[in-house]
C-alpha cells in the first residue's frame, strides 16, 4: 500500500442537464410577407377596410394565397344575401338575417381549433374566430358596421345598429341578442364549451376593431402549430399578424396594456421567436441558438427579453465546455458574450468558471500526486494558489503537503 493518502478528483458540476440529439432544420421566415405591408397600407391610420378587403385579408391570413375562388365565393354570398327577396329593410333585421343565412348554407359544424376561412367555405366547419370574421365581412358588405369582441378564449361581435351595440355568438344560429334567448343558452355551452359574457361584464369582455378581430385567425394558427411543437412553423405567422396591425419596419411595440385580453402583438411576436429559440436550446443546439437570437435582435429589439435568452444560450454552451473540461475555451465565450447578457447573469457564469478553475488546479494536483510526482503536483498546486489564494480545496491540498514533510 501506499503511504500517501490519494487525493479524489473532484467533479465539476453544471447549470445544464445532458444535451439532447440535434435535429438541424432551416431558420423560421423572420422577415414579413409584403402582403402585410400593403394590408396595413390599405387601411390608412385608422384601420379602415371595405368588407372586400377584408374577405380577401381574412383568406392571406387563412395561409390560402393562391386560390381566389373563395374570395369570388364570400363576393358570391354577399351578392346573393343582398338579393334575397326576403331581405329585411331594417338593420337589425338584417343583421340577424345574416346569422341565419350563414348557418342555413354555410356553416355545417363547429369545430374549435377550425379558425380558417377557406376551410369554413369547403367544408363548413368553423369556430368562433372564422364565423365572426365572415359575419363581420357581411354586415359590411351590407352597410352595417361591427366590432370584434374577445374574452379570456372566446370571441363573438357586435353590431352596431341605430346607436345601440348588440352582441352577436356567430357560433350560435340564434345568436343574435343572445342575453335573454332561451334557444341560444339551450344549445351554445353544449356545442362550444364557452359561457356568454353579457356586456356588463366588462371586465371579462374587450372589444377590438374589424383587423384585430380578423388576425385572430393569426393567433389560431400560431397556437394549434404550438400546440403540436411546431414553434418554428408558428414564427412567420407571428411575424405577418405584428407587420398587419402595426405596420413598420421593424415592426415597433404598440400602447396596448399588458393586462390587455388583446396581447400586444409586437410582445407576442417576441414570445413565438424565444419559443423557437428555446426548441434550438432543448436540442443542445447552442450555436445555432445563438445565431437566430444576432437575426432575430437585430429586427425585433427588446433589451430584457433578449438578455434573458442569450443568459438561457450562453449558460448552456458554457456548460458543454465544461464537460469537456475546456475551461479557457469557456472563458474566452464567456467574454466574447458579455455585453448581450445582465451583469447579475455574467458574475454567476464568471463565479462558475471561476470554480472550475479552482476545481481544475485541484483535480490537476490530485493526479500528479496519486502517481506520486510529488514535485509537479506542488508546482500546479502553487499556480493555483497564487491564482486562489483563499480557495478551501486548495488550502488543503497545501496541507496534505505539508503533513508528508513531516
Amino acid at each position: 500500500m501506499n503511504r500517501y493518502s490519494s487525493i479524489t478528483i473532484l467533479l465539476i458540476f453544471l447549470l445544464t442537464s445532458t444535451i439532447h440529439a440535434q435535429n438541424r432544420t432551416a431558420s423560421p421566415r423572420l422577415e414579413p410577407d409584403p402582403k402585410a405591408f400593403e394590408y396595413h397600407q390599405m387601411g390608412g391610420s385608422q384601420g379602415n377596410y371595405t368588407w372586400q378587403e377584408l374577405a380577401e385579408i381574412s383568406l392571406w391570413a387563412s395561409g390560402n394565397t393562391a386560390n381566389t375562388s373563395d374570395l369570388q365565393r364570400i363576393i358570391t354570398i354577399a351578392e346573393t344575401i343582398k338579393a334575397d327577396p326576403d331581405f329585411p329593410a331594417s338593420q337589425s333585421a338584417q343583421a340577424e338575417f345574416i346569422l341565419n343565412y350563414m348557418h342555413r348554407n354555410i356553416l355545417r359544424s363547429y369545430s374549435l381549433h377550425q379558425t380558417r376561412i377557406d376551410t369554413m367555405l369547403s367544408n363548413g366547419r368553423f369556430n368562433c374566430v372564422s364565423s365572426a370574421v365572415l359575419y363581420t365581412i357581411l354586415c359590411k358588405a351590407v352597410g352595417i358596421d361591427t366590432s370584434g369582441v374577445i374574452t379570456k378564449d372566446h370571441a363573438f361581435v357586435i353590431a352596431n345598429i341605430d346607436g345601440n351595440a348588440v352582441d352577436v355568438e356567430t357560433t350560435n344560429r340564434y345568436g343574435f341578442d343572445p342575453g335573454n334567448r332561451k334557444e341560444f343558452h339551450d344549445q351554445f355551452g353544449t356545442a362550444t364549451g364557452f359561457a356568454y359574457v353579457p356586456a356588463q361584464n366588462y371586465r371579462d369582455r374587450q372589444t377590438i376593431n374589424q383587423i384585430e378581430l380578423v388576425s385572430l385567425i393569426f393567433n389560431n394558427r400560431i397556437s394549434e402549430h404550438e400546440r403540436h411543437s411546431r414553434f418554428a412553423e408558428a414564427v412567420p405567422l407571428a411575424v405577418d399578424r405584428a407587420a398587419l396591425l402595426l405596420g413598420s419596419s421593424p415592426v415597433m411595440s404598440s400602447t396596448i396594456p399588458q393586462d390587455a385580453l388583446f396581447k400586444d402583438p409586437y410582445n407576442e411576436l417576441l414570445d413565438r421567436i424565444s419559443n423557437y429559440g428555446s426548441v434550438l436550446l432543448r436540442r443542445g443546439q447552442e450555436d445555432e441558438a445563438l445565431q437566430w437570437a444576432n437575426a432575430a435582435s437585430a429586427i425585433y429589439p427588446n433589451t430584457e427579453k433578449w438578455k434573458d435568452f442569450y443568459f438561457a444560450a450562453v449558460n448552456n454552451r458554457v456548460s458543454r465546455f465544461l464537460r469537456a473540461r475546456q475551461i479557457e475555451e469557456a472563458r474566452t465565450f464567456l467574454e466574447s458574450y458579455k455585453v448581450f447578457i445582465s451583469d447579475a447573469n455574467y458574475a454567476q457564469l464568471d463565479t462558475v468558471l471561476l470554480n472550475a478553475r479552482a476545481t481544475d488546479f485541484h483535480n490537476r494536483f490530485a493526479t500528479e500526486w496519486n502517481k506520486g510526482n510529488h514535485a509537479e503536483a506542488e508546482r500546479i498546486l502553487n499556480e493555483g494558489l497564487t491564482e486562489f489564494p483563499d480557495n478551501r480545496q486548495l488550502l488543503n491540498n497545501r496541507a496534505t503537503i505539508e503533513r508528508n514533510r513531516r
